[in-house]
């Protein structure tokens, strides 16, 4: 079934009107920004980077017929977070880079869990075509769901850090995060203590100062605006709960589903990862013993972040 869907570009790239200043696009990435309106809910506006617009002008007709890949953050983050890996990947890819709904810059009302998120995807593939998915941590659910909804659509998975079924326990400070109450006070506590808002991206990287200053630099301003916004707060908490929900009762649903997908999947995960430790990954390489699987060392939960240059390696090696 097609999706009906309105891109609205803005001139020059950028923030469109009406979207939180706070976050602004990483520099080199501002005139790739783009709105897409999905018909299907009027009352969502999904902000995205697509490279096929690198210019104002209308891009030329090779551009076309580049593969698209679709990067999909994960939880409390948005589409800035593959500012390395955009670059690296455009040359061989049509890059598109959504905010998921209800985080960075994308607009939702009512609840921003992972069906929100998964609507959002399908929205972009009506405007793409089939692409590559490519998921970080919560982005790797999102894109395996999508895949499992509308897989004529997904010619292949590219899992980071993340996957289900995974081998990992529930993360107890997750779980009491979900708590009522108890992860809003957290979440609302940082707006006061800006270093602690800092701090508390420290357990996803290997070694966050070991990222150029720029980087660090753009990452605490982003932090520091994402606890300061209650429209954050909500998404963030309504995503959480739908993740751990999808983890504790849809499980086997995934597993039925993955060995069908006619497509190719490649993981990729950061050596010393202490969110989600590399075992995580076992059922579904179980499941699919023809996946790919990739270490690199150096890296956290975030290795496109951490090591771009290996993880576009990676990728652009990989023969979808």
């Amino acid at each position: 079934m097609s999706r009906k869907v309105s891109v609205v570009s803005k001139p020059g790239g950028g923030v469109p009107q009406g979207f939180a200043p706070s976050m602004k696009p990483w520099p080199a990435l501002a005139p790739l920004g783009r709105v897409l309106r999905p018909h299907d809910d009027d009352k969502a506006v999904i902000f995205y980077y697509d490279t096929r617009h690198d210019a104002p002008a209308a891009a030329p007709p090779h551009e076309d017929a580049k593969p698209v890949i679709i990067l999909i953050h994960g939880l409390g983050d948005d589409a800035d977070s593959w500012r390395g890996l955009i670059p690296l990947l455009s040359g061989t890819f049509r890059v598109v880079a959504p905010d998921l709904p209800g985080f960075g810059r994308s607009v939702v009302s009512g609840r921003a869990g992972i069906t929100r998120h998964v609507s959002a995807i399908l929205a972009l593939l009506a405007d793409t075509g089939p692409a590559i998915l490519a998921g970080s941590s919560m982005g790797a659910l999102v894109a395996e769901e999508t895949a499992m909804i509308r897989p004529d659509l997904v010619r292949g998975l590219v899992l980071l850090d993340g996957c289900i079924p995974t081998a990992a326990d529930p993360d107890k400070s997750l779980l009491r995060m979900a708590l009522p109450f108890v992860g809003k006070r957290w979440f609302r506590a940082l707006r006061n203590d800006r270093e602690g808002a800092w701090r508390s991206l420290f357990g996803y990287y290997a070694d966050i100062m070991s990222l150029p200053q720029a980087d660090r630099q753009f990452l605490r301003e982003r932090v520091i605006a994402r606890v300061e916004s209650s429209s954050q707060e909500r998404a963030y908490f309504d995503s959480l709960r739908s993740l751990i929900f999808r983890n504790a009762v849809h499980t086997g649903r995934f597993t039925r589903f993955l060995p069908k997908f006619s497509g190719k999947i490649l993981i990729i995960w950061g050596a010393e990862d202490a969110i989600l430790p590399p075992e995580s990954s076992r059922p579904i390489r179980a499941l699919r013993p023809d996946a790919a699987f990739n270490l690199i060392p150096g890296a956290g939960h975030l290795p496109h972040q951490e090591k771009p240059e290996e993880t576009a390696s990676i990728i652009l090696q990989f023969s979808f």
